[in-house]
């Protein structure tokens, strides 16, 4: 197990120097790497943000506003694997171990023609994974049941895989953690964790809304592969207390906790 801490990308413009405070705190980071970002750094900036987090796990999360990898829309698909490809060539300058991306899946826009859209969607996922040997973690978003991601990882090499947020389930999932489990098991290479009040997606710390996290850590508890935590609040003092609730609440964890990071 490996414990990141999310960058904005409004904070790797402005104050990189975040990637520094968590690498000091013993975390690694997963930036989040908008159309701005993509934008606005050269791939020197790109490895000069590498440097920062030396010896430090780093994930890369890829942009997805106005963004839809199985969009019908030519020039929308065009657009979207244009930036995947982009995010593609950062995460090599900064030896990103995973790519998160979005799906664009939403059930009420796109199950009216969902096997179309899913071709255009798997199509978009085998050509990244044909220009990136790492890994690449598809995220639950607006999914209410594991379906979807499992047509994806059944259909794509095993270097692909999910990244379940906690937060998105506890505000759009129907079904218990237990079958998210049952259905993507081992190729489950990361989580987000974050908490919320089950409204909004706010982003909270951990234990300050309504994700049982309890329920949830003992399901991760049963995962044999290694994976990758990432405390996805949007301050650095929020990555902190959400940092505290993971020493405090999961024994199981104590000994991986503190071999990465500091008391």
């Amino acid at each position: 197990m490996k414990l990141v801490a999310h960058v904005p990308g409004r904070e790797i413009l402005k104050n990189p120097q975040l990637i520094e405070q968590f690498v000091n705190n013993g975390l690694g980071v997963e930036l989040q790497l908008t159309a701005e970002v993509l934008d606005s750094l050269t791939l020197k900036d790109f490895g000069k943000l590498r440097k920062l987090a030396e010896g430090a796990p780093l994930t890369v999360h890829a942009p997805f506003i106005d963004l839809n990898p199985g969009a019908l829309d030519p020039y929308v698909l065009k657009a979207t694997r244009d930036r995947f490809f982009e995010t593609v060539t950062a995460a090599k300058i900064l030896n990103a171990e995973v790519i998160v991306f979005h799906t664009g899946y939403h059930p009420q826009k796109v199950d009216p023609f969902y096997n179309s859209w899913f071709k255009r969607a798997l199509e978009t996922f085998h050509r990244v994974t044909e220009e990136w040997e790492g890994r690449i973690a598809l995220e639950n978003v607006f999914d209410r049941n594991p379906e979807n991601l499992k047509n994806f990882i059944e259909n794509l090499p095993g270097r692909a895989g999910v990244c379940l947020d906690a937060g998105h389930m506890n505000l759009f999932s129907e079904v218990p953690a237990s079958d998210w489990f049952d259905s993507l098991g081992e190729r489950i290479y990361e989580f987000h964790l974050h908490d919320n009040s089950g409204t909004q997606d706010s982003h909270l710390p951990m234990g300050m809304g309504t994700v049982n996290y309890p329920e949830l850590f003992s399901q991760m508890e049963k995962l044999k592969q290694e994976y990758i935590l990432n405390l996805e609040n949007k301050s650095y003092e929020d990555v902190l207390k959400s940092l505290e609730y993971l020493r405090r609440n999961f024994k199981w964890r104590e000994r991986s906790l503190s071999t990465q990071t500091k008391s």
